[in-house]
Protein backbone atom coordinates (compact mmCIF):
# COMPACT_ATOMS: atom_id res chain seq x y z
CA UNK A 1 0.00 0.00 0.00
CA UNK A 2 1.26 2.90 -1.41
CA UNK A 3 1.97 6.33 1.33
CA UNK A 4 -0.63 8.09 -0.52
CA UNK A 5 -3.18 5.61 0.36
CA UNK A 6 -2.11 5.30 3.85
CA UNK A 7 -2.80 8.94 4.27
CA UNK A 8 -5.81 8.98 2.70
CA UNK A 9 -6.90 6.35 4.85
CA UNK A 10 -5.99 8.05 7.84
CA UNK A 11 -7.16 11.35 6.74
CA UNK A 12 -10.68 9.48 5.97
CA UNK A 13 -10.41 8.28 9.91
CA UNK A 14 -10.02 11.59 11.16
CA UNK A 15 -12.77 13.07 9.27
CA UNK A 16 -15.08 10.86 10.60
CA UNK A 17 -14.17 10.79 14.34
CA UNK A 18 -14.36 14.78 14.22
CA UNK A 19 -17.94 13.78 13.26
CA UNK A 20 -18.55 11.94 15.76
CA UNK A 21 -17.24 13.87 17.95
CA UNK A 22 -19.29 16.80 17.11
CA UNK A 23 -22.41 14.67 16.79
CA UNK A 24 -21.68 13.30 20.64
CA UNK A 25 -20.88 17.24 21.82
CA UNK A 26 -24.61 18.22 20.06
CA UNK A 27 -26.05 15.57 22.11
CA UNK A 28 -24.35 16.59 25.46
CA UNK A 29 -24.95 20.04 24.94
CA UNK A 30 -29.17 19.47 24.38
CA UNK A 31 -29.33 16.94 27.62
CA UNK A 32 -27.37 20.21 28.96
CA UNK A 33 -29.88 22.46 28.21
CA UNK A 34 -32.53 20.47 28.79
CA UNK A 35 -32.03 19.43 32.25
CA UNK A 36 -31.24 23.13 32.93
CA UNK A 37 -35.06 24.18 31.51
CA UNK A 38 -36.50 22.17 34.20
CA UNK A 39 -34.96 23.59 37.41
CA UNK A 40 -37.40 24.32 41.06
CA UNK A 41 -40.54 21.73 42.12
CA UNK A 42 -43.05 22.40 43.63
CA UNK A 43 -46.69 20.71 44.23
CA UNK A 44 -48.71 19.92 41.39
CA UNK A 45 -51.17 22.72 40.24
CA UNK A 46 -53.05 20.09 37.68
CA UNK A 47 -53.30 17.13 39.68
CA UNK A 48 -52.12 17.85 42.96
CA UNK A 49 -49.35 15.04 42.39
CA UNK A 50 -46.06 15.02 41.18
CA UNK A 51 -45.93 16.62 37.66
CA UNK A 52 -43.29 18.25 35.45
CA UNK A 53 -43.24 22.58 36.56
CA UNK A 54 -40.42 24.43 34.64
CA UNK A 55 -39.59 25.97 38.11
CA UNK A 56 -38.08 22.48 39.58
CA UNK A 57 -35.23 21.32 42.09
CA UNK A 58 -34.56 17.97 40.16
CA UNK A 59 -33.60 17.58 37.05
CA UNK A 60 -35.75 14.53 35.79
CA UNK A 61 -39.22 15.51 34.22
CA UNK A 62 -42.07 14.07 35.62
CA UNK A 63 -45.21 14.09 33.65
CA UNK A 64 -48.86 14.70 34.48
CA UNK A 65 -50.33 12.02 36.81
CA UNK A 66 -53.88 11.28 37.26
CA UNK A 67 -55.83 11.44 40.42
CA UNK A 68 -57.95 8.13 40.64
CA UNK A 69 -61.63 7.18 42.70
CA UNK A 70 -61.57 4.71 44.75
CA UNK A 71 -62.81 2.35 41.67
CA UNK A 72 -59.52 2.85 40.19
CA UNK A 73 -60.60 4.88 37.41
CA UNK A 74 -59.93 7.99 36.44
CA UNK A 75 -62.47 11.09 37.85
CA UNK A 76 -64.24 13.28 35.60
CA UNK A 77 -67.28 15.24 35.31
CA UNK A 78 -69.25 13.80 32.56
CA UNK A 79 -69.58 10.36 30.83
CA UNK A 80 -66.26 9.56 28.52
CA UNK A 81 -66.20 11.85 25.44
CA UNK A 82 -66.05 10.41 21.90
CA UNK A 83 -62.41 10.78 20.25
CA UNK A 84 -64.01 13.82 18.19
CA UNK A 85 -63.49 15.52 21.61
CA UNK A 86 -60.05 16.69 20.99
CA UNK A 87 -60.33 17.41 16.87
CA UNK A 88 -60.17 21.21 17.28
CA UNK A 89 -62.33 22.94 14.66
CA UNK A 90 -60.15 25.44 12.17
CA UNK A 91 -62.33 28.16 13.80
CA UNK A 92 -61.93 27.31 17.07
CA UNK A 93 -57.28 26.84 16.80
CA UNK A 94 -56.98 29.30 13.97
CA UNK A 95 -58.95 32.38 14.28
CA UNK A 96 -60.17 33.50 10.86
CA UNK A 97 -59.54 36.88 10.03
CA UNK A 98 -62.86 38.70 8.28
CA UNK A 99 -63.27 39.70 4.67
CA UNK A 100 -63.48 43.42 5.80
CA UNK A 101 -60.45 43.36 8.16
CA UNK A 102 -58.00 46.46 6.94
CA UNK A 103 -54.06 46.69 7.93
CA UNK A 104 -54.23 49.68 9.73
CA UNK A 105 -50.51 51.85 10.16
CA UNK A 106 -48.97 52.33 13.25
CA UNK A 107 -48.70 56.13 13.81
CA UNK A 108 -46.03 57.40 15.50
CA UNK A 109 -48.09 57.81 19.12
CA UNK A 110 -48.96 54.43 19.01
CA UNK A 111 -44.45 53.33 18.35
CA UNK A 112 -44.03 55.64 21.26
CA UNK A 113 -46.05 54.02 23.68
CA UNK A 114 -44.94 50.37 22.03
CA UNK A 115 -41.14 51.86 22.77
CA UNK A 116 -41.87 52.67 26.66
CA UNK A 117 -44.32 49.56 27.47
CA UNK A 118 -41.04 47.45 27.00
CA UNK A 119 -40.18 48.29 30.36
CA UNK A 120 -43.30 47.61 32.69
CA UNK A 121 -43.47 48.96 36.05
CA UNK A 122 -44.84 45.95 36.88
CA UNK A 123 -41.81 43.63 35.63
CA UNK A 124 -38.87 45.92 35.78
CA UNK A 125 -36.90 47.73 38.30
CA UNK A 126 -36.44 50.62 36.64
CA UNK A 127 -33.87 53.11 36.67
CA UNK A 128 -33.93 56.50 35.14
CA UNK A 129 -30.58 57.99 33.42
CA UNK A 130 -31.24 62.25 33.00
CA UNK A 131 -28.53 63.95 31.50
CA UNK A 132 -27.52 67.40 32.24
CA UNK A 133 -27.45 68.26 28.70
CA UNK A 134 -28.42 66.25 24.91
CA UNK A 135 -25.41 63.53 24.75
CA UNK A 136 -24.12 61.63 21.39
CA UNK A 137 -24.02 58.12 23.29
CA UNK A 138 -20.94 55.86 21.50
CA UNK A 139 -22.30 52.90 23.40
CA UNK A 140 -24.58 51.49 26.24
CA UNK A 141 -23.59 49.60 29.54
CA UNK A 142 -23.03 46.24 29.62
CA UNK A 143 -24.59 44.94 32.84
CA UNK A 144 -22.83 42.06 35.24
CA UNK A 145 -26.39 40.40 36.54
CA UNK A 146 -27.91 37.20 36.00
CA UNK A 147 -31.51 38.99 34.75
CA UNK A 148 -32.11 40.51 31.56
CA UNK A 149 -31.61 44.07 31.33
CA UNK A 150 -33.55 46.50 28.27
CA UNK A 151 -32.88 49.94 28.28
CA UNK A 152 -35.39 52.89 25.85
CA UNK A 153 -33.69 55.79 25.12
CA UNK A 154 -35.10 59.46 24.66
CA UNK A 155 -33.99 62.13 22.10
CA UNK A 156 -32.82 65.36 21.91
CA UNK A 157 -36.36 65.77 20.26
CA UNK A 158 -38.25 63.80 23.19
CA UNK A 159 -38.93 60.98 20.94
CA UNK A 160 -37.98 57.27 22.89
CA UNK A 161 -36.15 54.99 20.76
CA UNK A 162 -35.01 51.08 21.87
CA UNK A 163 -31.45 50.64 23.16
CA UNK A 164 -30.36 51.30 19.39
CA UNK A 165 -27.63 54.44 19.09
CA UNK A 166 -28.23 55.55 15.71
CA UNK A 167 -25.87 58.57 14.60
CA UNK A 168 -25.77 61.79 15.10
CA UNK A 169 -28.57 61.36 17.18
CA UNK A 170 -28.35 63.23 20.83
CA UNK A 171 -30.05 61.94 23.63
CA UNK A 172 -31.33 63.47 27.01
CA UNK A 173 -32.66 60.29 29.63
CA UNK A 174 -32.08 56.91 29.13
CA UNK A 175 -33.93 54.43 31.00
CA UNK A 176 -32.44 50.50 31.99
CA UNK A 177 -34.88 48.21 33.58
CA UNK A 178 -33.75 44.97 35.49
CA UNK A 179 -36.38 42.44 35.26
CA UNK A 180 -37.95 41.20 38.72
CA UNK A 181 -38.85 37.59 37.97
CA UNK A 182 -37.85 34.34 35.22
CA UNK A 183 -37.69 31.19 35.19
CA UNK A 184 -34.68 30.73 37.52
CA UNK A 185 -36.75 32.98 40.66
CA UNK A 186 -36.71 36.60 41.72
CA UNK A 187 -34.23 39.09 41.83
CA UNK A 188 -32.14 38.90 44.84
CA UNK A 189 -31.32 41.79 47.24
CA UNK A 190 -27.55 41.43 46.05
CA UNK A 191 -28.35 41.29 42.68
CA UNK A 192 -30.64 44.48 42.49
CA UNK A 193 -27.95 46.83 44.95
CA UNK A 194 -25.41 45.52 41.89
CA UNK A 195 -27.70 46.34 39.53
CA UNK A 196 -28.26 50.11 41.58
CA UNK A 197 -24.18 50.62 41.95
CA UNK A 198 -23.32 49.65 38.35
CA UNK A 199 -26.24 52.22 37.27
CA UNK A 200 -24.45 55.01 39.68
CA UNK A 201 -21.18 54.28 37.92
CA UNK A 202 -22.47 54.64 34.10
CA UNK A 203 -24.24 57.92 35.61
CA UNK A 204 -21.07 59.35 37.28
CA UNK A 205 -18.84 59.16 33.99
CA UNK A 206 -21.76 61.68 32.73
CA UNK A 207 -22.38 63.75 35.78
CA UNK A 208 -26.33 62.63 35.01
CA UNK A 209 -28.89 62.15 38.02
CA UNK A 210 -30.42 59.01 38.50
CA UNK A 211 -33.93 58.05 39.69
CA UNK A 212 -34.51 54.57 41.14
CA UNK A 213 -37.74 52.75 42.61
CA UNK A 214 -38.27 51.87 46.13
CA UNK A 215 -36.15 48.89 46.11
CA UNK A 216 -37.56 47.16 49.39
CA UNK A 217 -41.14 47.45 47.58
CA UNK A 218 -40.28 46.12 44.69
CA UNK A 219 -38.27 43.09 46.10
CA UNK A 220 -41.60 42.12 48.00
CA UNK A 221 -43.37 42.95 44.72
CA UNK A 222 -40.66 40.69 43.20
CA UNK A 223 -41.15 37.50 45.24
CA UNK A 224 -45.18 37.92 45.47
CA UNK A 225 -44.96 37.58 41.54
CA UNK A 226 -42.11 34.81 41.86
CA UNK A 227 -45.12 32.51 43.97
CA UNK A 228 -47.55 33.58 41.21
CA UNK A 229 -45.80 32.30 38.16
CA UNK A 230 -44.67 29.18 40.51
CA UNK A 231 -48.40 28.16 40.97
CA UNK A 232 -48.82 28.49 36.81
CA UNK A 233 -45.54 27.64 35.65
CA UNK A 234 -46.17 23.92 34.22
CA UNK A 235 -44.96 21.88 31.35
CA UNK A 236 -47.10 19.15 30.46
CA UNK A 237 -45.50 16.26 29.15
CA UNK A 238 -47.62 13.37 27.17
CA UNK A 239 -46.15 10.23 26.52
CA UNK A 240 -46.64 7.98 23.55
CA UNK A 241 -45.45 4.95 23.48
CA UNK A 242 -45.67 2.37 20.89
CA UNK A 243 -45.59 -1.61 19.85
CA UNK A 244 -42.61 -0.94 18.24
CA UNK A 245 -39.80 1.65 18.05
CA UNK A 246 -40.97 4.29 15.56
CA UNK A 247 -38.25 4.73 12.29
CA UNK A 248 -36.62 8.42 12.29
CA UNK A 249 -37.61 8.95 8.57
CA UNK A 250 -41.15 7.82 8.91
CA UNK A 251 -41.21 9.86 12.49
CA UNK A 252 -40.17 13.58 10.30
CA UNK A 253 -42.49 12.25 7.81
CA UNK A 254 -45.56 12.45 9.97
CA UNK A 255 -44.54 15.70 12.04
CA UNK A 256 -44.14 16.92 8.80
CA UNK A 257 -47.29 16.21 7.43
CA UNK A 258 -48.84 17.54 10.39
CA UNK A 259 -47.72 20.94 10.30
CA UNK A 260 -44.60 20.26 12.72
CA UNK A 261 -41.28 21.43 11.80
CA UNK A 262 -37.48 20.55 13.26
CA UNK A 263 -35.79 22.95 15.08
CA UNK A 264 -31.96 23.39 16.39
CA UNK A 265 -32.87 22.55 20.00
CA UNK A 266 -33.53 18.94 18.93
CA UNK A 267 -37.43 18.73 18.50
CA UNK A 268 -40.43 19.20 16.78
CA UNK A 269 -42.16 22.12 16.96
CA UNK A 270 -45.46 23.08 15.77
CA UNK A 271 -45.26 27.09 14.90
CA UNK A 272 -47.78 29.89 15.62
CA UNK A 273 -47.25 32.85 12.44
CA UNK A 274 -45.16 34.74 15.33
CA UNK A 275 -43.14 32.19 15.66
CA UNK A 276 -43.16 31.02 19.40
CA UNK A 277 -43.92 27.61 19.75
CA UNK A 278 -47.42 26.12 20.45
CA UNK A 279 -46.08 22.69 21.23
CA UNK A 280 -43.32 20.53 20.78
CA UNK A 281 -42.72 16.44 19.78
CA UNK A 282 -39.43 15.17 21.66
CA UNK A 283 -37.57 11.88 22.24
CA UNK A 284 -38.78 10.76 25.31
CA UNK A 285 -35.17 9.28 26.75
CA UNK A 286 -34.14 12.99 25.59
CA UNK A 287 -32.03 12.51 22.75
CA UNK A 288 -32.08 15.41 19.96
CA UNK A 289 -33.86 14.68 16.55
CA UNK A 290 -31.07 15.47 14.56
CA UNK A 291 -31.25 15.31 10.42
CA UNK A 292 -29.12 12.51 10.65
CA UNK A 293 -30.47 10.46 13.38
CA UNK A 294 -33.70 10.63 11.68
CA UNK A 295 -32.01 8.49 8.81
CA UNK A 296 -30.78 5.89 10.57
CA UNK A 297 -32.21 5.53 14.42
CA UNK A 298 -35.46 4.71 15.62
CA UNK A 299 -37.20 5.45 18.92
CA UNK A 300 -39.01 3.22 21.32
CA UNK A 301 -40.52 6.54 22.17
CA UNK A 302 -42.00 9.76 22.24
CA UNK A 303 -42.92 12.67 24.52
CA UNK A 304 -45.31 15.48 23.29
CA UNK A 305 -44.46 18.74 25.21
CA UNK A 306 -46.89 22.17 26.13
CA UNK A 307 -45.56 24.76 27.87
CA UNK A 308 -48.61 26.01 29.69
CA UNK A 309 -47.81 29.53 30.33
CA UNK A 310 -46.22 30.44 27.40
CA UNK A 311 -49.44 29.70 24.55
CA UNK A 312 -51.91 31.83 23.84
CA UNK A 313 -55.45 29.96 22.94
CA UNK A 314 -53.92 27.32 25.55
CA UNK A 315 -57.26 25.62 25.62
CA UNK A 316 -57.69 25.38 21.89
CA UNK A 317 -54.23 24.54 21.49
CA UNK A 318 -54.35 22.09 23.93
CA UNK A 319 -56.91 20.51 21.94
CA UNK A 320 -54.72 20.69 18.68
CA UNK A 321 -51.92 18.84 20.88
CA UNK A 322 -53.94 16.36 22.07
CA UNK A 323 -55.44 15.79 18.52
CA UNK A 324 -51.93 15.24 17.18
CA UNK A 325 -51.01 13.14 19.69
CA UNK A 326 -53.86 10.37 19.09
CA UNK A 327 -52.86 10.79 15.46
CA UNK A 328 -49.62 9.50 16.67
CA UNK A 329 -51.22 6.97 18.33
CA UNK A 330 -53.39 5.27 15.32
CA UNK A 331 -50.49 6.06 12.96
CA UNK A 332 -47.54 3.89 15.37
CA UNK A 333 -49.98 1.46 16.95
CA UNK A 334 -49.46 3.65 20.55
CA UNK A 335 -50.51 4.54 23.72
CA UNK A 336 -50.67 7.46 25.81
CA UNK A 337 -48.90 6.97 29.13
CA UNK A 338 -47.69 9.02 32.04
CA UNK A 339 -44.15 8.27 33.44
CA UNK A 340 -45.33 5.48 35.56
CA UNK A 341 -47.13 3.39 32.08
CA UNK A 342 -50.66 4.15 32.97
CA UNK A 343 -52.91 5.07 30.73
CA UNK A 344 -53.85 8.07 30.11
CA UNK A 345 -57.69 7.88 28.84
CA UNK A 346 -59.85 10.66 27.10
CA UNK A 347 -61.51 11.32 30.31
CA UNK A 348 -58.34 11.41 31.94
CA UNK A 349 -56.89 14.21 29.54
CA UNK A 350 -59.97 16.23 29.67
CA UNK A 351 -59.38 16.53 33.44
CA UNK A 352 -56.11 17.75 32.63
CA UNK A 353 -57.63 20.39 30.04
CA UNK A 354 -60.46 21.38 32.85
CA UNK A 355 -57.73 22.28 35.00
CA UNK A 356 -55.56 24.34 32.11
CA UNK A 357 -58.50 26.53 31.63
CA UNK A 358 -58.55 26.85 35.65
CA UNK A 359 -54.71 28.25 35.04
CA UNK A 360 -55.19 29.91 31.90
CA UNK A 361 -58.43 31.90 34.09
CA UNK A 362 -55.98 32.80 36.84
CA UNK A 363 -53.48 34.74 34.50
CA UNK A 364 -56.10 36.16 33.33
CA UNK A 365 -56.93 37.52 36.28
CA UNK A 366 -53.63 38.34 37.11
CA UNK A 367 -53.22 40.53 33.66
CA UNK A 368 -50.25 38.07 32.82
CA UNK A 369 -52.45 36.90 29.22
CA UNK A 370 -50.72 33.25 28.53
CA UNK A 371 -48.77 33.48 25.38
CA UNK A 372 -48.39 37.31 26.02
CA UNK A 373 -45.14 39.92 26.14
CA UNK A 374 -45.47 39.66 29.64
CA UNK A 375 -45.64 35.96 29.35
CA UNK A 376 -43.07 34.94 27.46
CA UNK A 377 -40.54 37.12 29.51
CA UNK A 378 -41.81 35.72 32.63
CA UNK A 379 -41.12 32.08 31.76
CA UNK A 380 -37.75 32.49 30.02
Amino acid sequence: MSDIQIGLLMLGGIVIALVFAFNTYQEWRFRKRTRQAFSRHHADVLLDVPKNHVRDGKQERLEPVLLQDEDDTPAYLNDTPPLHAFTPSPAASEPQPEEDDEVVAMDAADHQALVVALLDPSLDFIAEVVFSRPLTLSSLPRFNVAKRVQAILRSERGLWTPAELLPGTRYKQVNFGLQLVDRSGAVTEQELASFCQQINHYAEQFDAQVSFPQRQQKLVAARELDRFCADVDVLIGINIVPTAPISGARLRSVAEAAGLQLEPDGQFHYLADSGNSLYSLASADQTPFTLHNLLDKSFPALTLLFDVPRVAGGAAVFDRAIAFALQLTQEFDARLVDDNRRELSEAGLLKIREQLVRIYGNMDDRGIAPGSVAALRLFA
